[in-house]
Protein backbone atom coordinates (compact mmCIF):
# COMPACT_ATOMS: atom_id res chain seq x y z
CA UNK A 1 0.00 0.00 0.00
CA UNK A 2 1.46 3.33 -0.86
CA UNK A 3 1.11 6.39 0.82
CA UNK A 4 0.00 9.21 -1.09
CA UNK A 5 -0.69 12.95 0.03
CA UNK A 6 -1.46 16.00 -1.80
CA UNK A 7 0.63 19.12 -0.79
CA UNK A 8 -2.14 19.86 1.71
CA UNK A 9 -2.66 16.75 2.85
CA UNK A 10 0.79 16.37 3.49
CA UNK A 11 1.40 19.02 5.50
CA UNK A 12 -1.20 18.35 8.25
CA UNK A 13 0.36 14.80 7.95
CA UNK A 14 3.82 15.94 9.27
CA UNK A 15 2.02 18.33 12.04
CA UNK A 16 0.53 15.60 13.55
CA UNK A 17 3.39 13.27 13.49
CA UNK A 18 5.39 16.37 14.75
CA UNK A 19 3.23 16.74 17.68
CA UNK A 20 3.25 12.90 18.27
CA UNK A 21 6.76 12.81 17.94
CA UNK A 22 7.38 15.57 21.16
CA UNK A 23 5.54 12.98 23.12
CA UNK A 24 8.78 10.72 22.62
CA UNK A 25 10.89 9.78 25.90
CA UNK A 26 14.50 12.15 25.74
CA UNK A 27 16.18 8.92 27.12
CA UNK A 28 16.04 6.51 24.00
CA UNK A 29 18.82 5.67 21.95
CA UNK A 30 18.44 7.44 18.77
CA UNK A 31 19.48 7.33 14.59
CA UNK A 32 19.75 9.99 12.57
CA UNK A 33 19.33 11.01 8.69
CA UNK A 34 20.65 14.33 7.63
CA UNK A 35 22.08 15.62 4.39
CA UNK A 36 20.97 18.65 2.23
CA UNK A 37 18.48 18.73 -1.16
CA UNK A 38 19.98 20.98 -2.72
CA UNK A 39 17.10 23.55 -4.72
CA UNK A 40 14.40 22.31 -1.86
CA UNK A 41 13.67 25.39 0.13
CA UNK A 42 11.56 24.48 2.76
CA UNK A 43 10.08 21.30 1.48
CA UNK A 44 8.57 18.62 3.05
CA UNK A 45 10.22 15.69 4.09
CA UNK A 46 8.41 12.24 5.02
CA UNK A 47 10.59 9.60 7.04
CA UNK A 48 8.92 6.20 6.30
CA UNK A 49 9.88 2.68 7.76
CA UNK A 50 8.42 -0.50 6.42
CA UNK A 51 6.74 -3.71 7.47
CA UNK A 52 6.92 -7.40 6.66
CA UNK A 53 4.06 -6.72 4.25
CA UNK A 54 5.82 -4.52 1.85
CA UNK A 55 3.66 -1.55 3.50
CA UNK A 56 5.42 1.82 3.90
CA UNK A 57 4.48 3.89 7.26
CA UNK A 58 5.20 7.35 7.52
CA UNK A 59 6.79 7.84 11.12
CA UNK A 60 8.16 11.11 11.15
CA UNK A 61 8.89 14.66 9.21
CA UNK A 62 10.52 17.90 8.52
CA UNK A 63 11.11 20.63 6.31
CA UNK A 64 14.51 21.49 4.81
CA UNK A 65 16.10 24.88 5.46
CA UNK A 66 16.36 27.43 3.02
CA UNK A 67 19.64 25.87 1.41
CA UNK A 68 17.86 22.36 1.56
CA UNK A 69 19.63 20.95 4.91
CA UNK A 70 16.97 18.88 7.39
CA UNK A 71 17.66 16.49 9.90
CA UNK A 72 15.58 14.08 11.47
CA UNK A 73 15.95 11.73 14.86
CA UNK A 74 14.36 8.98 15.58
CA UNK A 75 14.73 6.08 18.67
CA UNK A 76 17.40 3.49 17.67
CA UNK A 77 14.98 0.09 16.11
CA UNK A 78 15.47 -3.00 18.32
CA UNK A 79 16.23 -4.93 15.35
CA UNK A 80 18.08 -3.79 11.64
CA UNK A 81 14.96 -1.67 9.62
CA UNK A 82 14.77 -0.16 6.44
CA UNK A 83 13.96 3.20 5.92
CA UNK A 84 12.92 5.61 3.39
CA UNK A 85 12.72 9.33 2.43
CA UNK A 86 10.12 11.03 0.49
CA UNK A 87 10.09 13.65 -1.34
CA UNK A 88 7.06 14.50 -2.65
CA UNK A 89 6.44 10.36 -4.15
CA UNK A 90 10.02 9.81 -5.20
CA UNK A 91 12.20 8.21 -2.63
CA UNK A 92 15.48 7.34 -0.98
CA UNK A 93 16.63 3.57 0.60
CA UNK A 94 18.81 3.34 3.26
CA UNK A 95 19.32 0.44 6.73
CA UNK A 96 19.73 1.47 10.25
CA UNK A 97 21.01 -1.36 12.28
CA UNK A 98 21.05 0.64 15.61
CA UNK A 99 22.37 4.04 17.23
CA UNK A 100 23.76 5.31 13.71
CA UNK A 101 23.73 8.26 11.35
CA UNK A 102 22.88 8.39 7.88
CA UNK A 103 24.24 11.70 5.47
CA UNK A 104 22.29 12.15 2.49
CA UNK A 105 23.63 14.50 -0.54
CA UNK A 106 21.10 14.92 -3.55
CA UNK A 107 19.02 18.04 -5.14
CA UNK A 108 15.64 18.66 -5.58
CA UNK A 109 15.44 18.01 -9.19
CA UNK A 110 17.54 14.50 -9.12
CA UNK A 111 15.73 12.80 -5.66
CA UNK A 112 15.95 9.33 -5.93
CA UNK A 113 18.16 9.53 -9.08
CA UNK A 114 21.13 10.58 -8.09
CA UNK A 115 22.21 10.75 -4.70
CA UNK A 116 24.84 10.12 -2.02
CA UNK A 117 24.77 7.97 0.93
CA UNK A 118 27.57 8.48 3.73
CA UNK A 119 28.33 7.21 7.43
CA UNK A 120 27.78 3.22 7.36
CA UNK A 121 28.69 0.78 5.18
CA UNK A 122 25.19 -0.79 4.83
CA UNK A 123 24.21 2.73 3.82
CA UNK A 124 26.45 2.67 1.11
CA UNK A 125 26.32 -0.68 0.27
CA UNK A 126 22.46 -0.04 -0.54
CA UNK A 127 23.25 3.35 -2.33
CA UNK A 128 25.44 1.11 -4.85
CA UNK A 129 23.12 -1.64 -5.33
CA UNK A 130 19.79 0.77 -6.26
CA UNK A 131 21.92 2.45 -8.64
CA UNK A 132 23.04 -0.77 -10.31
CA UNK A 133 19.26 -1.63 -10.68
CA UNK A 134 18.14 2.33 -12.23
CA UNK A 135 20.74 1.22 -14.94
CA UNK A 136 19.04 -2.08 -15.44
CA UNK A 137 18.12 -1.21 -19.59
CA UNK A 138 14.53 -1.89 -20.23
CA UNK A 139 14.04 -4.91 -21.93
CA UNK A 140 16.82 -6.38 -21.03
CA UNK A 141 16.81 -10.14 -21.71
CA UNK A 142 15.77 -13.25 -19.32
CA UNK A 143 19.85 -14.46 -20.09
CA UNK A 144 21.47 -10.95 -19.35
CA UNK A 145 19.02 -10.79 -16.08
CA UNK A 146 20.45 -14.21 -14.85
CA UNK A 147 23.57 -12.73 -15.15
CA UNK A 148 22.73 -9.58 -13.14
CA UNK A 149 21.70 -11.35 -10.47
CA UNK A 150 24.12 -13.62 -10.00
CA UNK A 151 26.19 -10.63 -9.83
CA UNK A 152 24.16 -9.31 -7.23
CA UNK A 153 24.15 -12.26 -5.34
CA UNK A 154 28.33 -12.10 -5.13
CA UNK A 155 28.55 -8.17 -4.15
CA UNK A 156 25.34 -8.05 -1.56
CA UNK A 157 24.30 -11.17 -0.69
CA UNK A 158 27.04 -14.04 -0.45
CA UNK A 159 28.88 -12.91 2.43
CA UNK A 160 26.23 -10.63 3.66
CA UNK A 161 26.09 -12.78 7.05
CA UNK A 162 21.96 -11.65 7.93
CA UNK A 163 22.43 -8.16 6.80
CA UNK A 164 19.40 -6.25 6.27
CA UNK A 165 20.81 -5.20 3.16
CA UNK A 166 20.51 -8.71 1.68
CA UNK A 167 17.00 -8.86 2.47
CA UNK A 168 16.60 -5.21 0.86
CA UNK A 169 18.28 -6.63 -2.33
CA UNK A 170 16.07 -9.97 -2.02
CA UNK A 171 12.93 -8.27 -2.16
CA UNK A 172 13.54 -5.69 -4.52
CA UNK A 173 10.79 -4.77 -6.88
CA UNK A 174 11.55 -3.13 -10.44
CA UNK A 175 8.11 -1.88 -11.39
CA UNK A 176 5.81 -4.04 -9.91
CA UNK A 177 7.97 -7.63 -10.61
CA UNK A 178 10.25 -8.81 -8.02
CA UNK A 179 13.96 -8.93 -8.97
CA UNK A 180 14.13 -12.15 -7.60
CA UNK A 181 11.44 -14.51 -8.22
CA UNK A 182 11.08 -17.51 -4.86
CA UNK A 183 10.18 -20.22 -7.64
CA UNK A 184 13.20 -19.58 -9.88
CA UNK A 185 15.65 -17.58 -7.79
CA UNK A 186 15.00 -20.08 -4.44
CA UNK A 187 18.56 -20.83 -3.95
CA UNK A 188 19.11 -17.31 -3.51
CA UNK A 189 16.46 -16.95 -1.27
CA UNK A 190 17.34 -19.75 0.74
CA UNK A 191 20.86 -18.53 0.74
CA UNK A 192 19.69 -15.34 2.84
CA UNK A 193 17.08 -17.27 5.09
CA UNK A 194 20.33 -19.20 6.09
CA UNK A 195 22.09 -16.45 7.22
CA UNK A 196 19.14 -14.90 9.18
CA UNK A 197 18.52 -18.58 10.90
CA UNK A 198 21.92 -18.59 12.47
CA UNK A 199 22.29 -14.85 13.27
CA UNK A 200 19.03 -13.80 13.69
CA UNK A 201 17.01 -16.57 14.70
CA UNK A 202 14.01 -14.48 16.69
CA UNK A 203 13.71 -11.66 13.30
CA UNK A 204 10.08 -11.75 11.45
CA UNK A 205 11.53 -12.06 8.09
CA UNK A 206 13.75 -15.21 9.34
CA UNK A 207 10.87 -17.57 9.06
CA UNK A 208 9.55 -15.56 6.08
CA UNK A 209 12.40 -16.12 4.17
CA UNK A 210 12.99 -19.87 5.61
CA UNK A 211 9.10 -20.78 4.63
CA UNK A 212 9.66 -18.66 0.37
CA UNK A 213 12.31 -20.89 0.20
CA UNK A 214 11.06 -24.66 1.50
CA UNK A 215 8.05 -23.57 -0.16
CA UNK A 216 9.80 -22.98 -4.06
CA UNK A 217 11.97 -26.40 -3.44
CA UNK A 218 8.93 -28.52 -2.41
CA UNK A 219 7.16 -27.39 -5.45
CA UNK A 220 10.07 -27.44 -8.01
CA UNK A 221 10.88 -30.90 -6.62
CA UNK A 222 7.56 -31.81 -6.52
CA UNK A 223 7.23 -30.73 -10.11
CA UNK A 224 10.51 -32.62 -11.19
CA UNK A 225 9.76 -36.07 -9.14
CA UNK A 226 12.84 -35.99 -7.33
CA UNK A 227 14.26 -35.27 -3.83
CA UNK A 228 15.26 -32.22 -2.48
CA UNK A 229 18.82 -31.29 -3.10
CA UNK A 230 20.59 -28.26 -2.46
CA UNK A 231 21.58 -26.34 -5.55
CA UNK A 232 23.23 -23.61 -3.89
CA UNK A 233 26.64 -23.46 -5.72
CA UNK A 234 27.15 -19.90 -5.50
CA UNK A 235 26.12 -20.39 -1.24
CA UNK A 236 29.85 -20.31 1.09
CA UNK A 237 29.96 -22.84 3.43
CA UNK A 238 28.23 -23.38 5.83
CA UNK A 239 30.98 -23.67 8.26
CA UNK A 240 31.11 -26.08 11.86
CA UNK A 241 33.72 -25.77 14.40
CA UNK A 242 32.74 -28.50 17.06
CA UNK A 243 35.42 -30.44 18.96
CA UNK A 244 36.29 -34.28 18.24
CA UNK A 245 36.43 -36.88 20.77
CA UNK A 246 40.15 -35.57 21.18
CA UNK A 247 38.71 -32.16 22.65
CA UNK A 248 40.70 -30.78 19.39
CA UNK A 249 38.53 -28.23 17.74
CA UNK A 250 37.93 -28.86 14.22
CA UNK A 251 36.51 -26.69 11.50
CA UNK A 252 34.43 -28.01 8.21
CA UNK A 253 36.13 -24.82 6.03
CA UNK A 254 39.72 -26.67 7.04
CA UNK A 255 38.66 -29.54 4.64
CA UNK A 256 36.10 -27.91 2.15
CA UNK A 257 37.43 -26.49 -1.42
CA UNK A 258 40.77 -28.71 -0.53
CA UNK A 259 39.96 -30.74 -4.56
CA UNK A 260 38.19 -33.66 -2.53
CA UNK A 261 34.07 -34.26 -1.77
CA UNK A 262 33.48 -33.55 1.65
CA UNK A 263 30.84 -35.70 3.09
CA UNK A 264 29.46 -33.77 6.10
CA UNK A 265 27.08 -36.32 8.30
CA UNK A 266 24.66 -35.91 10.93
CA UNK A 267 23.80 -38.60 13.25
CA UNK A 268 23.74 -40.02 16.22
CA UNK A 269 26.43 -42.47 17.51
CA UNK A 270 24.86 -43.80 20.20
CA UNK A 271 21.27 -45.05 18.57
CA UNK A 272 20.69 -48.59 18.16
CA UNK A 273 20.96 -48.21 14.41
CA UNK A 274 24.42 -46.25 14.32
CA UNK A 275 27.05 -49.60 14.16
CA UNK A 276 25.21 -51.24 11.35
CA UNK A 277 25.18 -47.39 9.99
CA UNK A 278 29.14 -46.78 10.60
CA UNK A 279 29.40 -50.26 9.07
CA UNK A 280 28.36 -49.36 5.94
CA UNK A 281 30.19 -45.87 6.10
CA UNK A 282 33.51 -47.73 6.64
CA UNK A 283 32.97 -49.40 3.30
CA UNK A 284 32.31 -46.57 1.35
CA UNK A 285 35.14 -44.43 3.00
CA UNK A 286 37.45 -47.20 2.29
CA UNK A 287 36.31 -47.08 -1.08
CA UNK A 288 37.48 -43.70 -1.87
CA UNK A 289 40.93 -44.55 -1.31
CA UNK A 290 41.47 -41.02 0.44
CA UNK A 291 39.81 -39.12 -2.28
CA UNK A 292 36.64 -37.80 0.12
CA UNK A 293 36.80 -36.20 3.56
CA UNK A 294 34.16 -37.69 5.97
CA UNK A 295 33.15 -35.31 8.45
CA UNK A 296 30.74 -36.36 10.69
CA UNK A 297 28.95 -34.30 13.43
CA UNK A 298 27.09 -36.18 16.34
CA UNK A 299 23.88 -35.02 18.17
CA UNK A 300 24.35 -37.36 20.97
CA UNK A 301 22.54 -36.41 24.32
CA UNK A 302 25.46 -38.48 26.26
CA UNK A 303 29.48 -37.19 25.23
CA UNK A 304 30.83 -39.84 27.02
CA UNK A 305 28.98 -41.96 25.43
CA UNK A 306 29.60 -40.69 22.43
CA UNK A 307 33.59 -40.49 22.71
CA UNK A 308 33.81 -44.11 22.94
CA UNK A 309 31.78 -45.44 19.61
CA UNK A 310 33.33 -42.35 17.89
CA UNK A 311 36.82 -43.48 18.98
CA UNK A 312 37.67 -46.05 16.35
CA UNK A 313 35.89 -44.42 13.56
CA UNK A 314 38.60 -43.04 10.58
CA UNK A 315 37.04 -39.90 9.55
CA UNK A 316 36.41 -36.42 11.60
CA UNK A 317 33.75 -37.01 13.94
CA UNK A 318 32.81 -34.04 16.07
CA UNK A 319 30.66 -33.74 19.38
CA UNK A 320 27.73 -31.13 19.17
CA UNK A 321 26.73 -30.16 22.89
CA UNK A 322 23.46 -28.39 21.75
CA UNK A 323 22.20 -32.57 20.46
CA UNK A 324 18.57 -31.82 19.20
CA UNK A 325 18.75 -28.10 19.31
CA UNK A 326 21.97 -28.08 17.34
CA UNK A 327 22.70 -24.72 15.41
CA UNK A 328 24.52 -26.36 12.57
CA UNK A 329 21.47 -28.81 11.80
CA UNK A 330 19.70 -25.97 11.90
CA UNK A 331 21.64 -24.18 9.21
CA UNK A 332 21.48 -27.25 7.14
CA UNK A 333 17.70 -27.67 7.62
CA UNK A 334 18.11 -31.13 9.01
CA UNK A 335 14.91 -32.46 10.45
CA UNK A 336 15.91 -36.41 10.06
CA UNK A 337 18.98 -38.16 10.99
CA UNK A 338 20.98 -39.79 9.57
CA UNK A 339 21.47 -37.25 6.57
CA UNK A 340 24.09 -36.49 4.56
CA UNK A 341 25.24 -33.32 2.34
CA UNK A 342 28.24 -33.12 0.05
CA UNK A 343 30.73 -30.03 -1.07
CA UNK A 344 32.03 -31.37 -4.29
CA UNK A 345 35.21 -30.62 -4.74
CA UNK A 346 35.09 -26.87 -5.83
CA UNK A 347 33.98 -26.22 -2.43
CA UNK A 348 30.22 -25.95 -3.65
CA UNK A 349 27.18 -27.26 -0.91
CA UNK A 350 26.04 -29.54 -4.04
CA UNK A 351 23.76 -32.28 -3.21
CA UNK A 352 22.11 -34.17 0.05
CA UNK A 353 21.45 -38.10 0.73
CA UNK A 354 19.52 -39.42 2.69
CA UNK A 355 20.99 -42.83 2.53
CA UNK A 356 24.12 -44.66 2.29
CA UNK A 357 23.42 -45.75 -1.45
CA UNK A 358 22.09 -42.40 -2.55
CA UNK A 359 25.27 -41.37 -1.22
CA UNK A 360 27.23 -43.32 -2.62
CA UNK A 361 25.69 -42.72 -6.35
CA UNK A 362 26.32 -38.74 -5.87
CA UNK A 363 30.14 -39.83 -4.93
CA UNK A 364 30.32 -41.59 -7.42
CA UNK A 365 29.60 -38.52 -9.63
CA UNK A 366 31.89 -36.14 -8.38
Amino acid sequence: MKLNFSYLAGSCQMALIASCMMLASCGEPHFKIKGEIAGADNAPVLLEKSDFHGRWIAIDSTRTSSSGSFTISRPAPAAPEIFRLDLGGRYIYFPIDSVETVTVTTSEKDFGLQYTLAGTPKAEAMERFDKEVMALPAGISPDSLDSFKKNIFSKYIKDAQGSIVSYYVLTKTIGDKPLFNPDKDYKYFAAVATGFKELRPDDPRTALLEQTSLSAIKQRNAERGTHLQIEAQEIKVLDIELPDENGTTRKLSDYVGKGKPVVVMFTVLTHPDAPALNIELSKLYASQGGNAEFYQVSLDPDQYSWRDAAANLPWVTVFDPDGQYSKAARSYNVSDIPVFFIYNRQGELAARAVSVDELRRLLSSM
